[in-house]
């Protein structure tokens, strides 16, 4: 085999592997996001936010913190949630339990409305740059209470 085949070869092989997304940046364009929230006005804590995009695509996951504050993850290497209309869906997050099932987690358990544990009750959009999303929660006070409560702002 001459040198040049040999380059031509060895070419091909790179190319493909750069276009068939082996590099950690692969993956759908993806807007970052942060936010709050909050049940009453009281940030809530130990909380999981889940962003599932309507038209299809994988979701993104976050936590919130003693201060109700979230930021999702479309994987582990990469933070974000894809671009356009989520159903969002708050829930607690399950215990953390050492491997005899001990609690190890000592975050109180906040109970959510059920109604904000279900796809659609809650949306978002997701937009190029930075998006802030809050969440203020109405606690169920009343039976079939209508309205959603969160509020949504965007900044790029």
């Amino acid at each position: 085999m001459s040198r040049s085949s040999l380059f031509l070869i060895m070419a091909s092989i790179v190319t493909v592997s750069f276009s068939s997304g082996c590099g950690s940046r692969g993956g759908p364009p993806l807007g970052t996001v942060t936010g709050k929230v909050t049940l009453d006005g009281e940030p809530v804590p130990g909380l999981s936010v889940t962003f599932i995009p309507e038209e299809g695509g994988s979701p993104s996951y976050g936590g919130t913190d003693d201060n109700g504050e979230y930021r999702l993850y479309f994987n582990q290497k990469r933070a974000g949630a894809e671009l356009g209309s989520h159903k969002v869906i708050i829930d607690n997050r399950e215990p953390e339990t050492d491997d005899s099932g001990k609690l190890i987690d000592d975050t109180p358990i906040v109970k959510i409305p059920k109604k904000y544990r279900q796809p659609g009750q809650l949306t978002a959009d997701v937009g190029s740059g930075r998006n802030k999303i809050d969440f203020d929660l109405e606690p169920d006070t009343k039976p079939n209470q209508p309205g959603v409560g969160a509020t949504r702002t965007a900044s790029k």
